[in-house]
């Protein structure tokens, strides 16, 4: 009976290290395409940021409508926790900013250095509509410190 014991024993700890193994995966593969937020964020990237993955690439993105002003306000960090968007943003076709219904990025396109577009989810994929940077408009501090 004791060597059965010490066999069904051995076949838990193996079938438990084999299931805790194939969650890594299929973790990471839930995060990649939008079922779950990671467990972590980098240092320095928003409490309110969420995370979205193009497969290729991963960003952090805050960002919210400021009706008064008529823009959106996003600030977008790499996978690392690099800061690569802060600014003022409104849609490429309209100039207007982007309605809270509409503000959901997907990508930020990036040259030279500055931001060229904040790329959005809609119905046509992953960039059905673009933000372009407002020119003399900053985002606030305060703004990004509560929930939108």
């Amino acid at each position: 009976m004791t060597f059965r014991r010490g066999v069904r024993r051995i076949l838990l700890i193996v079938a438990s290290v084999a299931f805790l193994a194939a969650m890594v995966p299929l973790y990471r593969v839930g995060v990649i395409f939008g079922l779950w937020q990671p467990l972590r964020r980098p240092p320095g990237v928003s409490p309110y940021a969420r995370y979205v993955s193009l497969v290729e690439e991963g960003t952090w993105f805050d960002c919210h409508v400021d009706e008064v002003r008529d823009v959106d306000v996003c600030k977008a960090w790499d996978e690392d926790g690099q800061l690569i968007a802060d600014g003022c943003f409104r849609l490429e076709e309209g100039k207007r900013a982007a309605s809270k219904s509409e503000l959901h990025p997907s990508h930020v396109a990036r040259g030279d250095g500055h931001v060229s577009r904040i790329d959005l989810f809609g119905k046509d994929g992953a960039f059905s509509q673009a933000l372009v940077p407002v020119e003399n408009c900053v985002s606030l501090p305060a703004e990004t410190s509560k929930p939108h």
